[in-house]
C-alpha cells in the first residue's frame, strides 16, 4: 500500500496526540517552525497539515498565542420522548436548559420577530401554502458568548396572533412553555437533519472557521388534532455540537443511539 503523503501523516499524528491527551484542551500546538524542524519538511506543509486540523474544528486559531487545541466540549442536543418535560421543569427555553446543564451559559440575540412568508421547504410543515404569513421569530443563539445556532421558529396565526410570539419583547421562559401557556398541548413531534456546507452570511453570523459545516435541524411539534403548532427550523455550527437519539422501549428500559 502505498505510503500517505507527509502532510496527512503529520495531521493523523497530531489528531492521535490530541485524541490521546498528549496536547489536551487549551494546549499549545507546536508552531509550524517547530513542526517543519520536527517531521523535517517545509513551513507551508507544516502549515497545511494544521490548516487541515483547524477544518475538522479540532484546533483554534489565535492572532498572538498561535494554535491550540479547542477548549470547549461540544452541545449535546437529546432528541427523546420526554424533550419538553425538560423545559417544562426548568422553566426555560429547551436551549437554554439543555447548556446549563452541560456548564454552558446561553445567550442570544434577536435577529428578527414578526410576520412574514414562509418558505416552500417549511410551508408543507406548517400545514400552510408557501409565502403565507406567519409569526416568526428569528435569534442567534450563543454559548459562552460564542455563536451556536441561528433558529428561526414559525407559528401559525391560529397560534400566535395576538399573543406574546408576536412580542419583540424577550421570552424568558421559552416559546415552548409559552404555547402550553396559551392552552395548547404537544401531542408528538418529528425531526428531519440535514448536514451541509454553510452559506455566505451563514459564515459570518456563526463567525465559521473555514470548512467547518453546519447541521440544519426541522423540528416540528402537532397538537391531539394532528395542527403543526410550530416549525422550528435551528442551523447548528457542526463542530460545536453533537446529537443524541433517547427514546423508551416498550416495557420502559432506555435504549441510546
Amino acid at each position: 500500500m502505498a505510503q500517505a503523503p507527509i502532510t496527512h501523516q503529520i495531521t493523523d499524528d497530531l489528531r492521535d496526540k490530541i485524541e490521546a491527551g498528549t496536547y489536551g484542551p487549551g494546549a499549545l500546538l507546536p508552531s509550524e517552525p517547530e513542526l517543519a524542524n520536527r517531521y523535517g519538511v517545509s513551513r507551508q506543509t507544516a502549515r497545511a497539515a494544521l490548516k487541515a486540523l483547524e477544518q475538522e474544528g479540532l484546533i483554534v486559531v489565535h492572532s498572538t498565542r498561535g494554535r491550540t487545541v479547542r477548549n470547549r466540549p461540544p452541545l449535546r442536543r437529546v432528541s427523546s420522548t420526554h424533550r419538553h418535560a425538560s423545559h417544562r421543569a426548568s422553566g426555560k427555553p429547551e436551549f437554554d436548559t439543555e447548556a446549563i446543564t452541560q456548564g454552558q451559559v446561553p445567550s442570544r440575540r434577536m435577529l428578527m420577530i414578526g410576520r412574514g412568508p414562509v418558505p416552500r421547504d417549511v410551508a408543507a410543515w406548517l400545514g400552510t401554502e408557501a409565502g403565507q404569513e406567519a409569526v416568526i421569530r428569528k435569534r442567534l443563539q450563543l454559548l459562552d458568548d460564542i455563536p451556536a445556532v441561528i433558529s428561526t421558529s414559525y407559528y401559525p396565526l391560529w397560534v400566535a396572533d395576538g399573543t406574546r410570539l408576536e412580542s419583540a419583547d424577550a421570552l424568558p421562559e421559552g416559546p415552548d412553555n409559552l404555547i402550553e401557556q396559551l392552552g395548547h398541548r404537544f401531542a408528538r413531534g418529528m425531526e428531519l437533519l440535514q448536514a451541509r456546507m454553510p452559506t455566505r452570511d451563514e459564515v459570518r453570523l456563526l463567525e465559521l472557521n473555514p470548512g467547518v459545516p453546519v447541521v440544519r435541524l426541522l423540528h416540528i411539534d402537532y397538537d391531539p388534532d394532528g395542527r403543526t403548532l410550530q416549525v422550528a427550523d435551528d442551523l447548528y455550527a457542526a463542530d460545536q455540537h453533537e446529537f443524541a437519539f433517547e427514546w423508551t422501549e416498550p416495557d420502559g428500559a432506555l435504549t441510546y443511539g
